[in-house]
Formats: C-alpha cells, structure tokens, sequence
C-alpha cells in the first residue's frame, strides 16, 4: 500500500485479514519508530491498532462522526485519514497535533485532551441530526479511565432519555495513565477474567436459533438471560441495560475479524444506543510496552540532567510521611511525583481516578474531618474543579493545600494541557492563598511550612513542567519555615523594577543581572507583599512584569493598578498556544532568557541603565 493515499482507511476493505495484520504490524512499527525516537503517546496507540482498523473497515471517518476521548490514542486514526507522512512531525513545532483538532481534519470531529468528553459530544451530534434529519453513524470510543468521569456517567445516563441512537466502543485496557482505580474499573477488571457469560450466552442463542419455540418459551429464554447475565457472572451488561444502552462484548480488541463482526451488528442496530465493549492491552506488539505501559504512556528522548518540581514534591511528602495529611491524585500518581510517596506507604495516597470535582469536595470533608488534603493535579484539569473549589473549598475557608502541578506551558502536549489559567480563575476566589515558590528548594520549604504549621484556608501552590540542576538529599537536608514574602534577587538604588512571578524569575535574573536594576521574585500572588507594593508605588517610575502564565486576569493587572508608572507585561496574551517545545513557547510569550533581555533594552534606552 502506497503511503501517498490520501485516506488509507479506504483501501482497508479491500485486504484480507492476512493482509490486515501485516499492516497492522506495519502501523505499529512505525509507530513506535516515530514516538520511541521522539516523543508522545506510546502504549495506548500501540494498544488501538486492530481495534482502529476494524472501526474504519465498518464505519467511514469522513461520513460518520468518530469522537475520541482524550485522544492522545488517537495516532493510528490519524494515520489512516491522511495524515502518513505528516505523523512524522507530530507534536512538533508545524507538525500535527497529538490530539484530535478540528482544525487539522474534517475527520477530526471534535478536539479534546481531557477525558471523558466523548459521549456528550456524541449526545450533542445526535441531537443536531435529529433536528437536521441527517442519518449518519455516531461513535464514540472511551477507555475505561475515562468511564468513570462524572461527565461521562452523566451523558450515558441521558442517552435513552433523549432517544439517542449512539454507538459507543468501551476500550477496556484497564489502564488510564495509572491503573484504574473505583468501582466500575474493578467492576469491568473482574468481567475481563470470566469466559463463563460468553459461552453460556452462545449457548443460549444456539438453542433459540435451534428450536421453533413460541413467544411464551422466548420470554421465559429471555428472562432466564437476563437473571444470568445481572446476577450469577455480574456482567457488566447489566451497569448499561439498566441506562437503557444496549450491551454486546466482550470481544477481543486484537482480533479484527471478530471485532468486525461485532462492530457491523453494532452499526446496523438502530433501537437504542448500544456500547460494545472490546478488550485491549495496551502497549500490544512490544514486550517491553507491554510489560510496564505506564512507563511508557508518554515517550520524550530529551534527556535532562534535571531533577523535575514533580519529584521535589514526591520526595518531600515522603520526607513528611509522618505527618497526618492525605495526598490526592486523579489518576496521575506518576506524572506528578506521588508515586514516590505511594511506593513506600501506600495508605499515604488516595488515587480516585479521572474525578477531580470529586477530589476536591471529597478532601473538603476530610479537612473539617481534622485531616490536611494535599491535592496534587495537573492545572490543566484543576480547571474542571472551578465550582467544586469555588463552592466546597473557598466558600467555607476549608484548609486543603492545592498542588497545581504543570502551571504554565508544557510543551508539546499543547494548548489542551497548558495550565496558563490558574492564576486568572484562582485569584478572583475570596478565601484562597496563590504561592509561587522561586526554585525547588522554595517549593519544598512551600511544602514544608503547610504541613509543619498547618493552614487556614485554602492554599494553591503552582509551579510549571520544568525541574533543577539540584540533589534532592540537599533540599530536603535544607527544609525550613518560609512565609510568602517577595524576594529581591538583585536590590540596586534604581527606579526600575523588573518582577517575575515563580520559577520565570530566573530567566529574569539570567536576562537583567547586568543592569542596574531591581529585580523581584514574587512568591506569592495573593496576597501580595504589602512592603514591596508600597516601594513600588512611592520609587518605580519603570515596572517590567512576568509571569508564565495569562495576561488577562493575571498577576500584572495588580501592578497595573499603581498610578503614574511605566508598566510592562510579559506572558500569555490573549491566545491559545500551539504545541512546540517548551522553549519555543516561551520565547512566544516573550518570556525567554533571550527577549526578556531584548524586550527590555527597547524600553528603556540602554544608556539610562549605568550597566554594570
């Protein structure tokens, strides 16, 4: 097959299944060279290769509406819609997206980096379809992480209600990023083991396709079914049938001509919705992926000497295990560092998965229950907890210590994951402290200090990907009490003032150092520093700001209130950020070592500075 085919899931039904494997191998190779040698997403793609090709052998991406949650498993769909030879760029910067995007393809029906989105996008098609009289399939694929989001669980329970005629394909690899943690992973877990529902189904529709009954007996049959499948193997048909979706599976994920099979019964089944449950593993086709997918969830080959803010976390709370808190991860023990302290006392975390409106009124009880919250998420999905933070933390003054891991830009995973937003929606919240530590050893005596003395409202503390030439043995041998004052990294009798908010102060420093300037780490949004604010407004007469995250809403706007100054921000305008390293990114933002110092001298004339 020619990769020059603009649409290679065309050629799909032209191959026999022998042909179909080979290619199968083919997609996954190529595959790993790319992502192995590169980065991004790595197991759960290798994981939906047969599972991707089947779908596209029965239902057509351009004609039919094919919604992937989260997808970053979205490599091989990609692949087979055109994209071949660009995939080679993925996630570069000009390259394509690890994501579905709408605007890359027409077959990209809806972009998403955040689970469990997929079924109410799905609802929605199904409702515009309606109205527009469009006949078309609807699919969506969800992995069984992402089935557990309070979204998802609220969309399936409105699709009978709604009389949507949506087909769901359920990707059971009982993986999320970390395993799969609740009742309906455990729930689908123990299904996977159990050969005895699908043979005795068989045997049951044999016997109805074997003898001429009449409707009486069928009913009996029926019935008879149904108590085997709700009680005696605890079928997960029964967590579906109950919200009125039809159920089938499961089907291995790995065998296309049976997943094909399934998948035409499933497109030509028009009654009700109906979800098939199809069992994969991901990191299929390498031992290695396979034998640890977490490991390899997400692939970079950039190798940094650095120790990440994440693991100055992880090891700090592991140095505090003796203190009475709990540490809460929505499924990204790993990304964020907990598995150190998970690995050595388990108890210490608690893992509720995809979940984080859930998370943060869950540890709003605990806290009134006499016991400190550590709740460590991404800023990006921190997002989805706006009214929980709001309504169960900040309106009662409850003391939970917020972990905002990933704050500011990310890189290649792009605008989806970039956490440039938590200042903005955290700062306009009565009741809630925004610390922004300067360094790793200021996150960890952050840290520190929490715990040790304790809070008294809700404390957000935020810091981005990056990480620090350091030994951890040294920061956690130099842990003292801090508070949330500004820092002067530079104090010259100037009335210049450059600010720079958390870690972007050290670009800052690196840029300006030479000039005969102020340079300040603000360590804290909110509050501010009261002393430095008075200086400021009796001595600046020139005020430059940074700060990795939006301009609208953001910590400048507190500076652009002094009167009578020269102020100049730096940061994210009023845009969404593409995927690039995180180098590129930041000299866009103008927050690099390079147009800081650039930036600067076109303020002010260079002459004025006595450069030192």
């Amino acid at each position: 097959m020619s990769q020059n085919e603009v649409a290679l899931y065309k050629a799909l039904r032209n191959m026999n299944y022998k042909e179909l494997e080979e290619f199968a191998k083919e997609i996954r190779n190529y595959i790993f060279d790319v992502v192995y040698n590169n980065n991004g997403h790595l197991a759960s793609n290798l994981g939906i290769v047969e599972l991707t090709i089947a779908l596209y052998r029965v239902f057509d991406p351009f004609e039919d509406v094919i919604i992937w949650d989260t997808s970053h498993q979205s490599y091989v769909h990609k692949l087979l819609t055109g994209r071949w030879k660009d995939f080679k760029n993925i996630r570069n910067t000009g390259g394509i997206s690890g994501y579905t995007n709408i605007y890359e393809s027409e077959a990209d029906r809806f972009g998403a980096g955040h689970a469990g989105t997929s079924i109410s996008v799905a609802l929605g098609y199904a409702l515009s379809d309606k109205i527009k009289k469009r006949k078309r399939n609807i699919v969506s694929i969800i992995g069984d992480g992402a089935l557990a989001c309070g979204m998802a669980l609220e969309s399936l329970n409105q699709l009978n209600f709604q009389d949507a005629k949506v087909k769901i394909i359920l990707n059971d690899n009982n993986m999320s990023i970390s395993k799969s943690v609740g009742t309906i992973a455990q729930f689908l877990n123990n299904f996977r083991v159990r050969k005895e529902y699908t043979q005795t189904k068989e045997v049951l529709k044999s016997s109805l396709e074997d003898f001429n009954i009449g409707k009486d007996v069928e009913t009996i049959l029926k019935k008879m079914r149904d108590a085997l499948k709700y009680s005696l193997y605890e079928s997960p048909a029964s967590l579906f049938e109950d919200m009125g979706i039809k159920y089938y599976g499961p089907v291995d994920g790995h065998n296309i001509k049976k997943m094909q099979e399934f998948m035409e019964f499933v497109r030509d089944y028009d009654e009700k919705s109906v979800l098939l449950h199809v069992i994969t593993t991901k990191g299929k086709g390498f031992e290695e992926t396979e034998k640890a997918p977490t490991k390899f969830h997400g692939i970079s080959q950039k190798q940094s000497p650095q120790v990440s803010y994440s693991k100055v976390v992880g090891h700090t709370l592991l140095h505090l295990k003796d203190y009475e808190y709990l540490a809460f991860t929505g499924a990204m023990a790993e990304g964020t560092g907990l598995c150190i302290l998970q690995n050595v006392v388990p108890e210490k975390v608690i893992d509720m998965g995809i979940t984080e409106p859930s998370i943060v009124t869950t540890a709003s009880a605990l806290s009134l229950g006499g016991v400190l919250p550590v709740v460590d998420i991404y800023s990006t999905f921190m997002q989805r907890a706006f009214d929980s933070i709001i309504h169960d933390a900040a309106l009662q003054s409850i003391p939970i210590l917020f972990l905002l891991d990933r704050a500011g830009l990310v890189g290649e995973d792009g605008p989806t994951h970039h956490g440039v937003f938590d200042i903005s929606y955290t700062r306009l919240i009565p009741n809630v402290e925004i610390w922004t530590p300067i360094n790793a050893q200021d996150l960890a005596n952050m840290l520190y200090t929490s715990i040790i003395k304790g809070i008294s409202k809700p404390r957000f503390i935020r810091f981005p990907r990056d990480g620090e030439n350091i030994e951890l043995q040294s920061i956690m041998s130099d842990l003292k009490l801090v508070n949330s004052e500004w820092k002067y990294l530079k104090n010259s009798n100037s009335d210049i003032y450059a600010l720079g908010v958390g870690t972007i102060s050290q670009n800052v420093y690196e840029a300006l150092k030479g000039y005969n300037i102020n340079i300040i780490g603000v360590r804290s949004v909110k509050p501010l520093d009261q002393f430095i604010m008075e200086e400021l407004k009796e001595k600046a007469k020139y005020i430059f700001v940074y700060e990795e995250g939006s301009l609208k809403g953001g910590f400048n706007e507190e500076i652009f209130k002094l009167k009578d100054k020269n102020i100049f921000a730096y940061g994210v305008k009023d845009e969404f950020i593409s995927h690039a390293s995180r180098e590129e990114q930041l000299e866009i933002c103008d927050l690099s070592i390079k147009a800081i110092k650039e930036n600067f001298e076109k303020k002010v004339s260079v002459a004025k500075l006595n450069k030192e």
